[in-house]
């Protein structure tokens, strides 16, 4: 069977995920893909095309295609909730296989910053039209409640968490606007009703 960039690629991501960059060498690809080092460099020409393959496909499909997939128009509070849903059904733990990566070598680091940037200035515009006067606290906020729901393994999530993180974002922002300060205390009657998870 003729086996194409892609499926080099597929398989990368396949490595990557379960067993960690280390497993990205040419000797275990071409074993994977019972094949000879001549059809590696044909696709990619060396290894450090290969690896950049990897980081742009990623970039492209976990990051850039969500984001287009968003309808052009900003505005209205459904937006969030259809980038959560967008989102939720990603790979997270090829996400967090990266961003393992990021820790361990500078370039992929750099392209990792780049993408938690992007996700964070996205959530910040969407924030932003919503009228929030500080859209890029509630955007990291949100980013980071992201990061770490990813990596304790609660992604996708569930309505409740969904929910959840819905209710801290807004009590954030209307901390901001009636102008609670550093330790300023959250009346309990501005908590939404609802049971929160246990």
């Amino acid at each position: 069977m003729r086996r194409t960039r892609r499926d080099w690629l597929t398989l990368g991501e396949t490595l990557l995920r379960d067993e960690g960059e280390q497993a990205l060498t040419l000797e275990r690809l071409c074993r994977e893909m019972r094949l000879t080092r001549g059809s590696f460099y044909h696709h990619f020409g060396g290894t450090e095309a290969y690896r950049q393959a990897l980081l742009h496909g990623w970039q492209e499909r976990l990051t850039e295609e969500v984001i287009l997939e968003l309808p052009a128009e900003r505005g209205g509070t459904d937006l969030l909730a259809l980038l959560g849903q967008r989102v939720a059904r990603l790979d997270h733990r090829l996400d967090l296989a990266f961003r393992a990566w990021s820790l361990r070598d500078e370039g992929v680091r750099a392209v990792m910053e780049a993408v938690d940037a992007r996700r964070i200035a996205l959530l910040t515009e969407l924030h932003a039209h919503l009228g929030h006067e500080r859209p890029e606290d509630l955007a990291r906020l949100d980013y980071a409640s992201f990061v770490g729901m990813q990596a304790l393994g609660w992604l996708p999530q569930d309505l409740l968490l969904q929910r959840l993180q819905s209710q801290a974002t807004g009590l954030l922002a209307q901390e901001i606007v009636t102008g609670g300060g550093e330790g300023a205390a959250v009346s309990p009657h501005a908590l939404p009703d609802g049971p929160l998870p246990r």
